[in-house]
């Protein structure tokens, strides 16, 4: 009894999200994708920035003074 109710809710939920998977490809398709150009993207092998951040217990970091001479993958922006 409760199998078919499952089918049929699964049934529902997914032509209801169809849709919406459909609408977000389609959004995804185009090159800028709302994120503004990249003329302010740095360059691969370019200089960082003599900035300093926070890290993540709230201490400050200078970046171009601590990732000297390593490779760093570097995210901006709210990870919570």
């Amino acid at each position: 009894m409760l199998l078919p109710k499952m089918i049929t809710w699964l049934r529902y939920s997914f032509f209801l999200l169809l849709p919406i998977v459909f609408h977000a490809i389609a959004i995804g398709e185009g090159s800028e994708r709302g994120r503004g150009s990249n003329e302010n993207m740095p360059q691969v092998g370019s200089q960082i920035p003599d900035i300093t951040v926070m890290d993540s217990q709230g201490g400050e970091f200078p970046l171009r003074e601590k990732l000297k001479g390593r490779h760093a993958v570097i995210v901006f922006g709210c990870l919570t």
